[in-house]
């Protein structure tokens, strides 16, 4: 049985071998002719190509202007020149009957930017190239700003700055909005004083509440939470509201407030690194932080 597949195997790589070699084409069988002689056919004047030089100038030209003895070398290189002109524009030799020659003219007008910009000195691409280092220094330069301060900036320490070469700005900055689920603000610290105390009663946890400091707005009073997002203090006030906390509401916490700051923009990285190891912001127990977005 082994024997008979064996040779069933040797006789099909026979046949497929003479198949694929054409050797079975005259039974009617072989495999399909992949070509495409009508190419050869379509070849407009292909007595008009003309091998080039490594100038530009057709090889036979330039051997014929070489090999002639006492030639001019203006008359060698216009022979050249003129032999050139049919391989520079093949389909130039041969016009179509109809083509009269305005196209010509044209073709020769197109022709003049590209050799005037040929000519043109490499001093544009060198600015070019200038200008986009510049570009792409600036896209990795660094905003650094010193503060806050809650009112005017450190006039010592921008002193300090300048001194060290740094172009430091005073700029005042609104301060994010953030939101604060809020009691009060009371008369006094005495009713501040007593309302701590109801929540200590209402068994709230004593890291949920505390009296607003750094905001007269709300002063005395007592935040229960602050909120980058508006419905998450809501939500914090629901939370309060079923602890028996009937008297809070939501208010923006930082509303009317601003900050000052030293901005330095675009700093390197070896500046940033210099400015924060300078001795007079370590001096003033200040560091440099990235500005905010836009």
């Amino acid at each position: 049985m082994l024997r008979k597949l064996l040779l069933l195997l040797i006789l099909g790589n026979l046949l497929l071998w003479a198949w694929t070699h054409g050797m079975l084409r005259p039974l009617g069988l072989g495999p399909q002719r992949v070509g495409e002689p009508q190419r050869l056919h379509r070849q407009l004047h292909p007595d008009s190509l003309v091998l080039l030089g490594p100038h530009g100038i057709p090889a036979s030209a330039a051997s014929a202007a070489a090999a002639a003895p006492g030639a001019p070398a203006a008359s060698a290189a216009s022979a050249a020149s003129a032999a050139s002109a049919p391989s520079v524009h093949p389909a130039a030799a041969h016009p179509p009957a109809r083509a009269d020659s305005k196209p010509a003219r044209a073709a020769s007008a197109g022709a003049a930017p590209d050799a005037a910009t040929a000519s043109m000195p490499a001093a544009p691409a060198r600015r070019g190239s200038a200008a986009s280092t510049q570009s792409a220094a600036r896209a990795h330069a660094t905003c650094l700003r010193i503060g806050p301060y809650s009112g005017q900036p450190d006039a010592a320490l921008g002193a300090a700055l300048r001194v060290a070469g740094f172009d430091a700005q005073a700029r005042t900055e609104d301060l994010p909005q953030q939101w604060m689920v809020l009691m009060g603000p009371y008369p006094d610290l005495a009713t501040q004083q007593h309302k701590l105390d109801e929540l200590r009663k209402l068994g709230l946890p004593a890291n949920s509440f505390v009296g607003v400091t750094g905001r007269p707005r709300y002063m005395p009073g007592i935040a229960l939470g602050v909120f980058d997002k508006r419905d998450q203090a809501q939500l914090q006030l629901k939370r309060m509201r079923a602890r028996g906390v009937t008297t809070a509401h939501v208010v923006q916490r930082n509303l009317g407030v601003r900050r000052a700051y030293w901005v330095l923009p675009e700093l390197d990285g070896a500046q940033a690194a210099r400015l924060s190891a300078l001795p007079a912001l370590r001096a003033a127990n200040m560091h440099a932080q990235p500005c905010a977005a836009g």
